[in-house]
């Protein structure tokens, strides 16, 4: 697979140039990257700068997709969430496979900070409140907000390409969080099995929804799987239960 760099830039460190397998078989290979990304995107004068990992592919980016005002072919962007970002590319066909070579496609796979590669204080990155402090959710937008604006100011043919964000559960969340908050950066967002709807607390009421309801949803789930597959977990959890106050009781 042919890549180009998008520049030597002095907050772009290129790890490994050569394709990496996303697996042993015919799948699309990734090329994996590290952009010197803002630690604090809420404090002007903070200018500590930490390696986030991405994987960028540009197989069908070939000009296939060629939209208007230089424009190569869209971006599409994976929200990476909580979890090694190769995780998420191993098991995303319906990009990789299907979107990208029709669309004529660049493939951006952000990782969530504080997951997989991508640790702001390295090994120390969970040893205090100091640290996880910086581990919120409008910190991760900001993060996929600014390597998606200097890849655009910094490889030919990316910088008024639309981009469209993708992502599952969490990342599904911080998908449909992208396009809300920053319309102008990101065109569009498809967002799967979104835990989005939680967080509209006003509309609880009108869709049956109560602080319960994922709960619910799951005991239901195990209670029809199989029979007495849910007083099973129950006997287990008072079983663990029981044993943790003993073992505190000996502490004590």
């Amino acid at each position: 697979m042919a890549f180009r760099s998008p520049g030597v830039a002095a907050v772009l460190v290129v790890l490994n140039l050569s394709s990496v397998s996303a697996d042993d078989g015919p799948f699309p290979a990734y090329h994996e990257l590290y952009y010197q990304q803002t630690l604090d995107h809420f404090q002007p004068v903070a200018h500590a700068r930490w390696p986030h990992r991405y994987l960028l592919n540009n197989e069908s980016w070939d000009g296939r997709g060629k939209l208007a005002h230089g424009c190569r072919g869209p971006i599409l962007l994976y929200a990476g969430n909580e979890g090694p970002i190769e995780a998420f590319w191993s098991g995303n066909g319906f990009m990789i496979e299907e979107l990208a070579p029709a669309w004529g496609g660049l493939l951006l796979f952000p990782e969530q900070r504080f997951y997989g590669q991508s640790l702001p204080f390295g090994n120390t990155s969970f040893s205090g409140a100091e640290h996880l402090t910086y581990l919120t959710t409008s910190q991760v937008v900001e993060d996929y907000v600014e390597l998606l604006a200097h890849l655009k100011a910094t490889m030919p043919g990316a910088a008024n390409c639309p981009v469209v964000a993708f992502g599952g559960s969490y990342g599904g969340t911080l998908a449909a969080l992208l396009r809300a908050s920053h319309p102008a950066a990101i065109t569009g967002a498809l967002a799967a099995s979104s835990e989005l709807g939680y967080y509209d607390l006003a509309g609880w009421a009108a869709h049956g929804v109560t602080e319960f309801a994922f709960e619910d949803v799951v005991t239901e789930d195990y209670r029809s799987a199989v029979p007495g597959c849910l007083d099973a977990i129950q006997a287990a959890t008072m079983l663990i239960e029981a044993q943790g106050g003993r073992h505190t009781e000996s502490i004590e």
